[in-house]
């Protein structure tokens, strides 16, 4: 037992060797263990410092593709680059909240747990709002994905954005919009139609997320 131990901080005393700089690679899931882009992956994957990837292994880099310097080896490197889709981070299934927290609280370092999918809500304003006359409103949207839609977020979830059990930036875009709620018919179509054309910018679907540009106004002759 005494021999192992000090093989094994031998090994932990070399510079750059941790348990977790190990590169698993050629894996491959049925389904059921991980999510990309929120949607449930099945294909190969590979592991390094602790962080699961798409494709059978480490893409190789730019770099050392182009000095290969034979065009028909470049092309198939870059073929195959395209075809195993490597590289991108894979995010952990879970649909049991106390498994989650368990993890989290074991400190298995596991990243894909840091963040949770969006929950739409149906906005309501406050009397605060419309005594102030406007109120800020949030929309989330997938990104990169054409059958994905926009849906609207509360604030506290907003506020949420890129942090522990927040909303993935990496996967959903967002946006606040000004929403005005106290106004003439027109001045509130003009205002949050500008608003929301300028949303689109971060948000492209946002325009579907409301029903009109006059929705919950509070309107005023003048």
């Amino acid at each position: 037992m005494a021999r192992r131990s000090k093989k094994k901080n031998r090994l932990s005393s070399i510079s750059g060797y941790s348990p977790r700089s190990r590169v698993e690679t050629h894996l491959y899931t049925k389904g059921g263990k991980y999510t990309l882009d929120g949607i449930e992956y099945i294909g190969e994957y590979h592991i390094k410092e602790g962080i699961v990837y798409t494709g059978p292994e480490p893409m190789k880099a730019l770099d050392d593709i182009n000095k290969v310097g034979d065009p028909d080896i470049i092309q198939r490197e870059f073929r195959a680059m395209k075809t195993m889709m490597s590289g991108k981070i894979l995010r952990r299934l879970y649909i049991n909240l106390d498994q989650y927290e368990y993890e989290r609280l074991k400190k298995f370092d596991i990243r894909e747990l840091d963040f949770l999918e969006p929950r739409p809500i149906l906005y309501k304003p406050k009397a605060s709002a419309y005594d102030a006359g406007e109120d800020m409103r949030y929309f989330v949207q997938k990104r990169n994905s054409d059958e994905s839609y926009p849906m609207e977020i509360d604030v506290s979830q907003w506020e949420l954005i890129d942090q522990f059990r927040g909303i993935d930036p990496q996967i959903y875009a967002s946006v606040g919009v000004v929403w005005k709620l106290v106004g003439s018919l027109d001045y509130l179509a003009q205002q949050n139609e500008l608003a929301l054309f300028r949303a689109q910018k971060l948000v492209p679907g946002v325009l579907y997320a409301v029903k009109s540009f006059t929705e919950f106004a509070r309107l005023t002759r003048f």
